[in-house]
């Protein structure tokens, strides 16, 4: 049988997307399916050596509109079966170019990484909504990694049910649960104390995360818990703006901004709780679930489908997003209480086990892809 031809299209190498495309790509069965990925080299947390036999090409379109890079997709698009789009971004270009193809066009799937256009100031929300629904002639299918996104999308009127699928996120458990280096080794890279109570965050400095709240939290449990140390993992617009209110708050060196990571695995092996906190929107955050993988419990923000993933008072705690008070409540408690935070991390590792593996992941999805194509 010959492989269907199948390129993967996503508008960075910064954050989940870029990881759930890889994952994606190189889970596919080569065998069935002849997949090729074209995202920007825009110093992310993935690369195209991450990719190995993956045909890899580079595709710039991280910022502004490019009517060259737009020709470009064009191109790699013409013939294929399947064009699979991720995020807003990669959506509109993709999406563009399948259009301009005509009859000819390829399979246009969708996948919504955390759906943003609701929640914007008024002309801008209806803009991005009209394009959208414009859009959606050559949309075959949506994929939501959250049941909650799913709501989200047919409440704004962008898509009709039959087309919207859940696939949730996956995550490579193996890669967290067996982190190589030992706790005490990495806090000692970090230059970490051995004894503290090491809270960590990783996300991508930019909207949807809520540093505000984070922060303000971070320094009430600092209060009781002098022991504690934030780490911050990742980059992005807020850093000096996240810089800015650590100096603000005189949390000094308790708070660490790490910056762009590849060691993920190892520094979450160095933590005790895993803290997310966000506003407004939220899709599956992989990094929810790759904590979950390294048996730490989580504490975030109650947005988007992040109670899919957050079983509240099992593995973890979900609170009021904005709420510093809950936040810092949730954390003195898990800190205070070290046996409760470690059955609550075997709790969330036996779930992501059972439900949130990149197998499950490249299962569901490659079904789609092959529904479509009957």
């Amino acid at each position: 049988m010959t492989p269907v031809t199948v390129l993967e299209l996503v508008a960075s190498s910064r954050g989940g997307g870029a990881v759930h495309v890889r994952d994606l790509a190189l889970g596919l069965d080569r065998a069935r399916f002849e997949v090729q990925v074209a995202m920007p080299e825009d110093d992310g947390n993935v690369c195209r050596e991450e990719f190995g036999g993956v045909p890899f090409h580079r595709v710039d379109i991280s910022a502004g509109f490019s009517s060259r890079a737009l020709r470009r997709i064009r191109r790699l698009a013409d013939g294929l079966d399947t064009l699979h789009v991720h995020g807003a971004r990669a959506a509109l270009y993709g999406r563009l170019a399948a259009m301009s193809l005509g009859r000819g066009r390829p399979r246009v799937i969708y996948t919504i990484h955390g759906f943003a256009a609701p929640h914007y100031p008024a002309p801008r929300r209806q803009m991005l909504l009209a394009v959208e629904r414009l859009l959606s002639c050559v949309t075959d299918a949506w994929i939501c990694v959250s049941h909650a996104e799913r709501n989200a999308l047919l409440a704004a009127g962008v898509a009709d049910g039959g087309r919207v699928q859940v696939v949730w996120n996956g995550v490579d458990v193996g890669r967290f649960d067996e982190a190589g280096e030992q706790r005490g080794e990495v806090r000692k890279t970090l230059s970490v104390p051995a004894e503290a109570f090491v809270v960590t965050t990783v996300c991508r400095l930019y909207r949807p995360r809520d540093f505000e709240t984070l922060l303000r939290a971070f320094q009430r449990v600092r209060g009781t818990v002098p022991r504690a140390r934030l780490l911050i993992v990742g980059d992005g617009p807020l850093r000096a703006q996240v810089e800015h209110m650590v100096v603000e708050l005189a949390l000094g060196e308790e708070v660490r901004l790490l910056g762009m990571r590849h060691d993920v695995p190892q520094i979450l092996r160095a933590t005790d709780v895993f803290v997310l906190s966000s506003r407004m929107w939220e899709g599956l955050p992989l990094t929810v679930l790759e904590a979950m993988a390294s048996s730490l419990p989580v504490i975030a923000s109650d947005v988007g489908g992040t109670r899919e993933a957050v079983v509240d008072g099992e593995s973890g705690h979900l609170v009021p997003p904005g709420d510093v008070g809950a936040l810092a409540h949730r954390l003195r408690a898990l800190a205070d209480d070290p046996v409760l935070a470690q059955r609550m991390g075997r709790h969330g590792l036996r779930r992501v086990k059972e439900a949130f593996t990149v197998q499950r992941m490249v299962s569901e999805t490659t079904a789609l892809y092959e529904e479509l194509l009957s």
